[in-house]
């Protein structure tokens, strides 16, 4: 992510910071606009340059940004400095966490210039003395350093269409594959293709984005077959966070895993006794899982701080997209499960007859543990609820804007209706654009229980004639009227209610959904 904005910068970025000392550094790429004025050995503050590195992302960041809810604890809130952090949160550059950030304090000048390297992709480093920039604090002198080497960069890149570092890099990629099969005491023990494979996925990995993978071969095959849903498993949304941590995004309702109490944020350590590693891919872990239906596994999880063991019984399930029932006189439920090829019909049937039951007034709207899917199928159930020609959904993309419009199908007015949504933390993807587009249209409409999963990016899948894949972002979207993205972020309840496992599993009541019937 990093990497791709700092190219973008090349066409974007005109950056000027004004900072407490009175000097100024504007950073643009036409070469002739350098402005640094008042250099001296002034020392600046945590502030400034926290400041100084958002800057940099503030035009190209997405508003959602501003929702981030900062955790520490010596700022003042919607301050410019806040501003600046939530910023750099939203980027992974800091992490979020209940801390001091002592604003007015300096900063030691080797985390200034390591900082630097991490943010703008450059290497500033090598040309100072480590000793000295430990042994002093930052000042004026190394901004205006920092700013001239990523001038530099900027315009070799412009020039050449690359910089001098990048192509080092490549150099040295293509150096340690030829040692790595020609010397490496265990080459035998592994092929150049599977040392190949490995390479490319850590390409993915250096995108700091987990909906970014590379699959091989044989990994594409699973991938594939997971798409389409022809097999036995637990059935549950999964993800390989980073390498190693296995964790789970939401169970299928009525599924295996949910059945067995697997829960959001569960992390799988061991699959039948077999311990998961970094080595370990995505694809390799769900091939574990996967067997005949009726058989058991045994997984070892992490929830929070405990270890637990739980036995799941593998099954093959048919997912109904969506399912209905009236559940009491002025009632009706709508359960959407996930967003399939043709949720949209069954959608559509579900509101056909919800028009035809005369003393209902109530429509409760159940996104829980839903993966979200197909996001052409949500824009379009979207035309069932918002005016004909208003956004559905807005994807942005690298370099352009993609508008989904309501077709306006006119077969029942939402505004005769009490709208109530139920989310978790598994309603995800598709399932936030639904949920955030009907609050966008319908502020009145509620929304029940947990902060959502906050995964609001679209991949796309390139397929290669070997038989791998590589799924990639591509874009964000964002709710179809405020354009409003809550990627990292969730969408926040406007009740909250812990689902009651324990009731559920003496009683089969659904505490959560009982609270939605009663809601006035």
């Amino acid at each position: 992510m990093r990497k791709i904005l700092a190219i973008l910068l090349i066409q974007l970025l005109v950056i000027t910071p004004t900072l407490a000392n009175s000097a100024t550094i504007t950073i643009t790429t036409n070469w002739q606009e350098i402005v640094i004025n008042n250099k001296n050995e002034t020392l600046v503050t945590r502030t400034e340059i926290f400041n100084y590195y958002a800057n940099v992302f503030r035009d190209l960041t997405p508003v959602s940004y501003k929702y981030i809810d900062l955790k520490y604890t010596d700022i003042v809130k919607w301050s410019e400095l806040y501003d600046s952090l939530q910023i750099l949160v939203y980027y992974n550059l800091l992490e979020n966490k209940e801390a001091r950030i002592y604003p007015r304090n300096t900063l030691a000048a080797f985390w200034l210039y390591t900082l630097s390297e991490k943010i703008f992709w450059i290497e500033v480093l090598k040309y100072k003395n480590e000793t000295e920039l430990k042994s002093r604090n930052s000042n004026m002198n190394d901004l205006i350093f920092i700013t001239n080497k990523f001038n530099e960069e900027l315009k070799i890149i412009e020039t050449n269409g690359d910089s001098s570092t990048i192509k080092k890099k490549k150099e040295i990629f293509q150096d340690v594959y030829e040692v790595l099969t020609e010397e490496h005491y265990k080459k035998d023990s592994y092929t150049k293709i599977e040392l190949l494979d490995k390479a490319i996925e850590g390409l993915t990995l250096g995108t700091n984005d987990k909906h970014t993978t590379y699959f091989p071969p044989t990994d594409n095959e699973n991938f594939q077959e997971n798409l389409n849903g022809e097999f036995e498993w637990i059935w549950a949304y999964v993800e390989m966070e980073k390498p190693g941590k296995f964790m789970i995004i939401s169970p299928i309702t009525d599924s295996p895993a949910f059945k067995a109490w697997l829960k959001w944020g569960d992390q799988v350590l061991k699959v039948n006794g077999k311990e998961i590693w970094t080595e370990n891919s995505t694809e390799e872990v769900i091939s574990w899982i996967k067997g005949p239906k009726g058989t058991s596994i045994t997984l070892v999880i992490k929830r929070w701080d405990s270890e637990l063991e739980l036995e799941v019984t593998r099954d093959k399930i048919i997912i109904k997209d969506v399912e209905t029932e009236k559940i009491s006189s002025n009632t009706f439920l709508i359960s959407i499960r996930s967003f399939g090829q043709h949720v949209s019909e069954d959608f559509k049937e579900a509101l056909t007859e919800l028009s035809e039951e005369k003393y209902v007034n109530k429509v409760i709207i159940d996104l829980r543990n839903n993966g979200g899917w197909y996001l052409d199928q949500v824009a379009d159930m979207l035309s069932y609820l918002v005016p004909e020609g208003k956004n559905t959904a807005v994807i942005k993309y690298l370099n352009w804007n993609q508008e989904y419009k309501s077709a306006g199908y006119e077969l029942i007015d939402f505004n005769d209706y009490q709208i109530v949504i139920l989310q978790n933390s598994g309603t995800a993807s598709a399932s936030e654009i639904l949920a955030g587009t009907i609050k966008d249209y319908y502020p009145e409409a509620t929304l029940l229980w947990e902060q959502s999963y906050w995964k609001w990016s679209v991949q796309r899948m390139k397929e290669y004639n070997d038989g791998s894949l590589l799924k990639y972002t591509i874009a964000r979207w964002y709710t179809g009227w405020t354009e409003t993205s809550i990627d990292w972020i969730g969408l926040t309840p406007d009740v909250l209610l812990e689902f009651d496992s324990e009731e559920y599993e003496k009683y089969e009541t659904d505490n959560q959904l009982k609270k939605a019937i009663n809601l006035k």
